[in-house]
């Protein structure tokens, strides 16, 4: 049984009117890139009399969670126009400190309480939370609830100040605090047309380049056919059960005359979570098969690519 992802009907992706007669025409290419720096501004207080302006860049990795990392940069009150450095972490939120003399930065950045023969992983992610010895301490973090009016939940970044001795309310111009951005875009050129698709827009886990390539595509019934094949961690806590596992297996994308997505279905074949192992069976040029064992039951599944297409089997 296929694990059926969401899929959006309505899902507008830059797209121009096009049609693809023939596959000698498409093109598609997977493009990946990782941004590492933010700049963003805020006020500090309850009115808009402290302007600040912060600009931040990522340092280094977590060597136990893959979406958590240190940062090293600047901020600056607007008014005066003289940069202070910070020195932080990310870790589901994000806390940053101006420190008087290099070293505890230093200890920050480079991760130096990392010892996992003296504290558990998030008994050291704490320590960075709470570190002393600072000159001003800001931490930013995401707020759940009803804003501004609106009659649904949402989410809002909201932050604090403090020199140690008072704390003042930190409002900032942004929704998301990722300073690390992994981007992956399906770049789809057809008769001349250009078009794109963010994976990270479909709400796919994204950790590292690699984790994803264009297995085959192809034009049917005036709609285009893309597969994936993926191979991501299993999660990014990566010391929990699992953390050192992988899901592998395919995507199946097809996109109308217009460039919409129309419909998105994983086909998974390894899993470390779900107890999934997979093995190649048949190949030819046309057609794959994998056979995959959950427990003592097996299923087969054909890649039709000619058709670009994948379905399930029961038996191997």
């Amino acid at each position: 049984m296929n694990t059926k992802l969401a899929y959006w009907m309505g899902l507008t992706l830059l797209v121009v009117v096009w049609s693809c007669p023939a596959i000698g025409q498409t093109f598609v290419e997977l493009e990946e890139y990782e941004i590492r720096s933010l700049v963003f501004s805020g006020h500090i207080g309850e009115g808009t009399e402290m302007p600040v302006t912060f600009c931040l860049n990522v340092e280094d990795r977590s060597s136990g969670h893959l979406g958590w990392y240190s940062v090293s940069g600047w901020y600056q009150y607007d008014r005066h126009k003289k940069p202070l450095a910070l020195a932080g972490i990310y870790a589901n939120q994000l806390t940053l400190y101006h420190f008087k003399q290099p070293e505890p930065a230093d200890t920050l950045v480079h991760f130096l309480y990392d010892d996992y023969d003296s504290y558990s992983f998030f008994d050291m992610i704490e320590k960075y939370h709470s570190m002393e010895g600072f000159l001003e301490k800001i931490t930013i973090a995401y707020e759940y609830g009803t804003f501004e009016n609106r009659t649904v939940s949402a989410r809002m970044v909201s932050g604090e100040w403090t020199d140690g001795r008072k704390r003042l309310p930190l409002r900032i111009h942004r929704d998301d605090m990722d300073v690390l951005q992994h981007h992956s875009l399906l770049k789809i050129k057809c008769q001349g047309h250009d078009f794109q698709v963010n994976l990270k827009a479909l709400g796919l886990p994204l950790f590292y380049r690699g984790d994803h390539s264009v297995a085959g595509y192809n034009v049917v019934d005036d709609k285009l056919r893309i597969v994936l094949s993926y191979d991501r961690p299993s999660k990014a806590y990566a010391l929990g059960h699992c953390g050192a596992g992988n899901e592998s297996g395919f995507l199946w994308l097809e996109l109308d005359e217009n460039g919409r997505l129309l419909r998105m279905e994983d086909y998974l074949m390894d899993s470390c979570l779900l107890g999934l192992s997979s093995q190649r069976g048949n190949m030819d040029e046309n057609r794959e098969n994998y056979i995959v064992t959950d427990g003592e039951a097996q299923r087969l599944l054909v890649f039709n690519r000619e058709a670009m297409d994948l379905k399930w089997e029961e038996g191997g």
